[in-house]
């Protein structure tokens, strides 16, 4: 029993294979959602790296479906990848290899109902909270491109989905009309300007799913959460390496994948920076995320969804800038805050940058057609 974790990391370790003696184990990365441990095991003569996670039952209350995603998801990228002659150890650096319990399951549940599964470590490369250069960026957004690219002849049925309505706009503008009308912690009149806002922009939550009902944008297996510290960058080459966190991977459309990098990446401002006048596009990072991405899915993608690159960033930014408003008037329940009004100074921040797309839709629609025409 380690005292520090207050977890038995050795006992968990031996239900899943080869098995070995464990010689330490410590609490690792910056994640929020699941209980990440580093865990190094003696084999043959060898001390060996594995991650072994605890699953968050709360936020992924089906976590047998999860594990049937991810393992179906891994699986099929791995097969591509020995198809192109790359080795077993430089494989296990490029898609996660999910460790099986000592049964050939996925996961293992403990006496106390508790999720546990188990991946190789991934040596000589990390994922970053901000990311330092254009380059990076430029990686960060081809694997994500490459990765929905390298799935879409995902054969099956679909996967299940882990989160309901995770990127569902109208299910969201329902929940926030629902506070409003409520207003059970008397916010609203705090929140004015912001709540209409919104409430002139609520359309938009129509656009892509209208565009789905047509038939003009397909539905694809995407990541769902294209955050820049979801990508492993290799240490000596800075090349993108591993897309991690494949919770969410499931049903979606690329424009949120893309919309999302956009969100986080096109204005290097805290998310909850209280002075907006920093709050801006910065169109070398929008160009720069933009290549990376098409690069990535190659010609995956058709006219109508590249017409809605820009338009997905606004849509995304003002989807996660509503939640923040949502949990503010329902008093907090969802996200953490650190101060009075935190999640209305998120939500100020993102609608800032919806203003920032807004003004800059122009200019970012033309590069994304000279990125087309060139």
């Amino acid at each position: 029993m380690d005292k520090q974790l207050n977890i038995d990391m050795a006992l968990i370790a031996r239900q899943f294979q080869p098995g070995g003696e464990c010689l330490d184990a410590r609490s690792y990365g910056t994640g929020h959602i699941h209980d990440t441990y580093l865990v190094n095991i003696r084999q043959k003569g060898r001390c060996v790296p594995y991650i072994f996670q605890r699953i968050n039952r709360y936020v992924f209350p089906d976590p047998p479906g999860v594990m049937e995603n991810i393992v179906r998801v891994t699986r099929h990228i791995r097969q591509k990848l020995e198809t192109q002659g790359i080795s077993e150890g430089e494989i296990d650096r490029r898609v996660l290899r999910v460790i099986p319990t000592h049964d050939g399951g996925s996961y293992y549940l403990d006496p106390e109902n508790n999720y546990w599964r188990a991946y190789v470590f991934i040596r000589g490369a990390r994922t970053y909270d901000v990311l330092s250069s254009n380059e990076q960026l430029f990686q960060v957004a081809y694997m994500f491109g490459r990765f929905m690219a390298m799935l879409e002849d995902l054969a099956g049925p679909p996967l299940h989905e882990t989160i309901p309505d995770f990127h569902n706009g109208r299910k969201r503008l329902k929940d926030f009309q629902e506070a409003l009308a409520s207003d059970s912690h008397n916010r609203a009149a705090a929140a004015k300007s912001e709540i209409d806002f919104l409430l002139d922009r609520a359309s938009m939550f129509d656009i892509l799913p209208g565009l789905v009902q047509e038939g003009k944008i397909p539905v694809r297996i995407t990541h769902n959460d294209t955050k820049v510290n979801n990508i492993m960058l290799d240490d000596i080459t800075g090349e993108g390496v591993c897309v991690i966190d494949l919770d969410t991977v499931m049903s979606g459309l690329s424009l949120y994948d893309f919309g999302d990098l956009g969100r986080t990446t096109l204005s290097p401002m805290a998310e909850d920076e209280r002075d907006l006048s920093g709050v801006s596009v910065e169109l070398s990072r929008f160009e720069t995320i933009l290549n990376g991405f098409l690069v990535g899915v190659g010609g995956s993608l058709n006219r109508v969804e590249r017409n809605y690159l820009v338009f997905s960033i606004k849509l995304m930014t003002l989807l996660i800038g509503m939640r923040f408003l949502t949990d503010y008037l329902q008093g907090d329940p969802y996200y953490k805050v650190h101060r009075e009004g935190h999640n209305l100074d998120r939500c100020r921040r993102q609608f800032r940058l919806v203003q920032s797309i807004t003004d800059c839709e122009e200019e970012m629609n033309a590069i994304v057609e000279r990125q087309h025409n060139g």
